[in-house]
Order: structure tokens, then C-alpha cells, then sequence
């Protein structure tokens, strides 16, 4: 009986789910790393100006650049991008993962590129939350 006590005793006193902090251009910017690591081009139009943003192939490129970057780190096969490629091929898409992990060498992969995608948003923010703001009027 005890127990059952202590449990409802917690269920009363809970205190509400904290609420979120974060500013628009947060928001913003979680949205856009979402849109890009779903493949999708994450752009925007103000009015009356051009188009701006990040397509999913500058997200593409940038993690490009930071894999090639990796590949001069010691540790790293010098058949990986071949692996990479055959089992690609083959649509092995477990040893993909594998290769494509060995090559990023970084203890979290997907959030690695996650971050890459937020450096690339980050600069779009402010201008990215006006042009929302203008869409809903």
C-alpha cells in the first residue's frame, strides 16, 4: 500500500513539462535540419527580393568538404570510399552505414551532420522567420 502511496503522492506533485525557450530562428533552424536531412531543399522568398536559403545540394557539398577533411586522419581504410561506393552499388545499405560512419570518424554521426546543416542555416535565420511572418499575413 505504500508504494501505490508514493506513486500517487509523485502523480499529484508533478510539475508541468518545461516549456521550450527557444526563439523563432531556433525553431527555424531545427525545422531546415529537418527539411535537409530528409533531402529536401530548405529555401525561402521574401517579398520582393530573391530566393535564399539551403538547397540539399550546398548541404551535399558542405558534407563533402568535411568528409575530405576526415580522410587525412589516421585510422581511416584506404578502401573505404571504394567500400562505400561497391556496397552503395549493391544497395547494402548496412555496410554503407558503416563506411560512410568510418569515414565522418566522429562519435555521432548524425548529429555531426546535423550541426553541419545549422551552420549552413544559421546565417538565414533572422531572414528566414521575417519571410514565415510574411507568408501567414
Amino acid at each position: 500500500m505504500g508504494a501505490l502511496r508514493a506513486a500517487q503522492f509523485e502523480y499529484d506533485n508533478r510539475m508541468p513539462p518545461a516549456v521550450s525557450e527557444s526563439s523563432p530562428e531556433d525553431r527555424w533552424i531545427d525545422d531546415g535540419i529537418a527539411e535537409l536531412m530528409a533531402r529536401r531543399d530548405f529555401v525561402f522568398q521574401r517579398r520582393m527580393r530573391p530566393q535564399q536559403g539551403v538547397t540539399y545540394e550546398r548541404f551535399a557539398q558542405a558534407v563533402d568538404e568535411f568528409v575530405m577533411g576526415q580522410l587525412v586522419l589516421s585510422g581511416i581504410s584506404n578502401s573505404v570510399l571504394g567500400r562505400l561506393v561497391l556496397a552503395a552499388r549493391c544497395k547494402v545499405t548496412s555496410d554503407s552505414a558503416a563506411c560512410a560512419d568510418e569515414i565522418m570518424s566522429v562519435a555521432n554521426p548524425k548529429a555531426q551532420l546535423e550541426e553541419i546543416a545549422r551552420q549552413l542555416l544559421t546565417p538565414f535565420a533572422k531572414e528566414g522567420v521575417l519571410a514565415q511572418a510574411e507568408d501567414a499575413q
